[in-house]
């Protein structure tokens, strides 16, 4: 390989092993050489199937979810590798009236595109019925796994009311109930604007009670 597809497939290996805290790197990569053989290559990685990976990843851990185990593989699997960069807060006017704050589940930019327990920040917006702003960026810096980890994450959105997210196990959704928070799974990875543009016509429109009871507390 060159030096060019090293340090692409490094990358690749390192991003990859964020997916899955309940991993060491050294360990995931120990054991996908044994796994595909040496030497290893992004055409192997190519070569895995999502059932396959996922008895894979199990086997190395049985706390790790499928939805963790499918952001991994796209990593590995993907044409191009993200920067999973963080977005840039904009300065724009503060909301008038009732708003509702919103956590999202994010690894790059402003997409909807991480694994509750796996994600490298937590997205802050907040949303009115006319528009929608990014207020904070919240890193997740925690290298614990399991319930702890869970607990950690669910500090850091226990002011939201809402938490958008790609994927989240039944514990961690329960947590995340119980702190007053309610979780909308994303069935693929989209733009965080998606969501807030929904928010945002709901809220002008006809809010469920619960959205009710929230804004009419602030009011």
């Amino acid at each position: 390989m060159t030096e060019a597809i090293q340090d692409s497939l490094a990358l690749r290996l390192g991003m990859a092993a964020k997916a899955v805290p309940q991993l060491s790197l050294q360990l995931f990569v120990q054991n996908l050489v044994k796994e595909l053989g040496e030497p290893l290559n992004e055409k192997k990685l190519r070569s895995l199937s999502p059932k396959k990976f996922y008895q894979f990843m199990i086997g190395l851990n049985s706390d790790i979810e499928r939805g963790q185990s499918n952001q991994a593989l796209a990593i590995l699997t993907s044409e191009s590798i993200s920067s999973m960069q963080a977005p840039v807060i904009s300065e724009t006017p503060p909301l008038t009236g009732p708003v509702l704050k919103i956590a999202v589940t994010s690894n790059n930019e402003e997409m909807i595109d991480g694994h509750f327990g796996s994600c490298l920040r937590i997205l802050i917006y907040e949303a009115n019925s006319e528009r929608f702003r990014l207020t904070d960026v919240r890193e997740v810096e925690t290298q614990e796994s399991g319930m702890n980890r869970t607990d950690y994450l669910t500090d850091l959105i226990r002011d939201c009311q809402i938490l958008a997210t790609l994927s989240i196990g039944g514990p961690a959704a329960a947590k995340v109930t119980n702190a007053d928070v309610h979780p909308i799974k994303q069935a693929t990875p989209a733009p965080s604007e998606e969501f807030m543009q929904r928010v945002c016509t709901m809220l002008a429109g006809t809010p469920p009670p619960w959205i009710k009871k929230i804004l009419e507390k602030q009011a």
